[in-house]
């Protein structure tokens, strides 16, 4: 028991370090090879790790689906060096911020294939990344949960692409303009992260206008980042794909679900201040309770002229009100219970009058 114990804290040790216990068989010389078994890395951190080329795109009407019928797909091949240490099949790597999933390794070559799907491809700028067009992109592995996070939470779930609409320099930073969707507008912030490209970055200057108005915000690149990164390569009128923050769009949904009943809350408290404002007979009242033969039931607003079912004569009915300032209150002497006097065996003790046989004590 005690053995199988230590194995298994050896065996989850060594996979907290990205170890993994997989088949290790190593081959080499063409795609679909493995060199590596899985690791602990799930998610991004937005700090790039090379440039990588795009060898090129191509629409297939031969894939395989999962029950053994063909369908068309769209698969890019990309070379890379540093995203290649450690890769395996199945692992996931981000191509200018998009979370793509490897589906064939050439270690030889340091290329490896991935597949875009329709949505993919609706979402991002990668279809127009061609073998032709000579554009690089930005690669990253996925992070080790626990480890340094030198950028933010990016998961390479690219939200939608804008366009870049003014481009300048400021001493040896590279500003950029973004035209960018209303809709996604309300998770943009000054001073927040956003990812471009993949890139961990942050917002400048933010301008939201509505649907109809003007909405982009601004990012600058530092001397380093510019030599790193391929967004320094784009002009005005190229698009780069754009991640908003994870974070702000939890909070959003979170305090959307909340708001309502927030403001249901707030309705009921009004409605209970209104009520105890007729039992005090304050005549400037916003809600006018219509006189009703209606019995008066728990949470109704009493009305001023309500009588009981017993039928008093109307020379009987006189309104009563309610006055907080003409109440009886308590004091502390009101709160002391009195002293049984059973219980009192008629005498008093004083410590003064007490006799000490031994003050040394």
């Amino acid at each position: 028991m005690m053995s199988s114990l230590r194995f298994s804290t050896a065996i989850l040790a060594l996979t907290q370090q990205g170890y993994g216990f997989a088949p290790s068989t190593i081959h080499r010389g063409g795609f679909g090879i493995s060199s590596a078994s899985p690791s602990s890395r799930q998610m991004f951190t937005g700090i790039i790790e090379e440039m990588g080329d795009v060898i090129s795109l191509e629409t297939k009407d031969d894939m395989t689906l999962w029950d053994g019928s063909k369908g068309s797909g769209t698969e890019m091949v990309i070379g890379g060096g540093v995203v290649m240490d450690g890769a395996y099949l199945g692992c996931s790597i981000s191509v200018n911020g998009v979370c793509l999933t490897a589906t064939e390794l050439d270690f030889d070559n340091n290329v490896f294939k991935v597949g875009l799907a329709p949505e993919t491809l609706r979402k991002t700028n990668l279809g127009t990344y061609t073998s032709e067009s000579k554009r690089k992109v930005n690669l990253e592995r996925a992070s080790e949960i626990g480890g340094r996070n030198s950028g933010h939470f990016v998961q390479g779930h690219v939200d939608n692409v804008g366009t870049i609409i003014d481009r300048w320099v400021d001493e040896n930073s590279l500003f950029f303009k973004i035209s960018f969707p209303y809709e996604y507008m309300r998770y943009v912030v000054p001073k927040g992260f956003i990812a471009i490209d993949g890139t961990s970055l942050t917002v400048c200057d933010v301008k939201s206008e509505g649907p109809e108005g003007e909405n982009w915000f601004t990012f600058m690149l530092v001397e380093y980042t510019q030599q790193k990164i391929i967004v320094p390569s784009k002009s005005v009128g190229d698009t780069v794909n754009i991640e908003v923050d994870v974070l702000g769009k939890y909070s959003a949904q979170a305090w959307e679900a909340f708001a309502p009943k927030m403001e249901a809350l707030e309705r009921k408290v009004k409605e209970l201040e209104e009520k105890v404002r007729v039992l005090e007979g304050d005549t400037d009242v916003s809600e006018t309770v219509a006189p009703s033969d209606k019995a008066v039931e728990l949470g109704d607003v009493v009305p001023k002229d309500f009588t009981s079912s017993s039928q008093e004569s109307p020379e009987s009915r006189i309104p009563e009100t309610w006055v907080r300032a003409e109440q009886p209150t308590m004091t502390a002497k009101d709160l002391t219970p009195e002293r049984d006097d059973r219980y009192d065996p008629g005498t008093e003790w004083v410590r003064s009058e007490q006799t000490f046989y031994d003050t040394n004590y």
